[in-house]
């Protein structure tokens, strides 16, 4: 009987290590679960008006999808927006702050820096952020060429990303906060 117990307890001991092992794995170890992060984008996340006398969302046809992978040394995503309505679609970005509130640009992920010119309207854009990229903001504690406090803010929840179209929504016209994510960027 005291065999038949402790066979039964080595069996569940067992399974247990298998389980922890698993969830691990799918929070970084060699699965990357825990470096793939992702956005949904659209109007409604939106914050425009600024600290203050926000007005809130905008009704957009708009909507995107920014899909991160982090790495030691820099940062691979994908972006991909359409149906903007906005106007010309000007620039996109990672800033930093939670949701709901506006917050200073970390990162171009088109039209600004070396980061090719956004496309009117929709676009796919597929690049990597390294340390040289990093623009800030000062203000609120990330100097230019801080990556890994960068990488902090996004592992912490505290970035989002927003395209900005002009002469409509130069304060962003969609915008989705960056949370973990099992889909990646390469």
């Amino acid at each position: 009987m005291r065999k038949l117990a402790m066979v039964v307890s080595l069996l569940a001991a067992v399974g247990l290590v298998l389980v922890a092992a698993a969830a691990l794995a799918d929070r970084g170890g060699n699965g990357h679960g825990g470096n793939n992060f992702r956005a949904s984008l659209n109007g409604y996340n939106e914050v425009v008006g600024g600290p203050g006398a926000s007005t809130g969302s905008v009704s957009t046809t708009g909507h995107g999808r920014l899909r991160l992978r982090i790495f030691d040394d820099h940062i691979h995503y994908v972006l991909d927006y359409s149906a903007l309505s906005g106007g010309d679609t000007c620039c996109a970005h990672i800033h930093f702050a939670q949701k709901h509130v506006s917050g200073g640009v970390s990162a171009f992920l088109c039209g600004g820096g070396d980061k090719p010119a956004c496309t009117p309207g929709s676009g796919h854009f597929e690049a990597d952020i390294d340390a040289a990229d990093v623009v800030g903001p000062t203000d609120q504690g990330i100097s230019p060429g801080q990556l890994g406090e960068l990488i902090d803010a996004i592992r912490a929840g505290a970035t989002y990303a927003n395209v900005h179209t002009t002469p409509n929504y130069p304060e962003g016209e969609i915008r989705g906060q960056i949370g973990h994510g099992r889909g990646h960027a390469r």
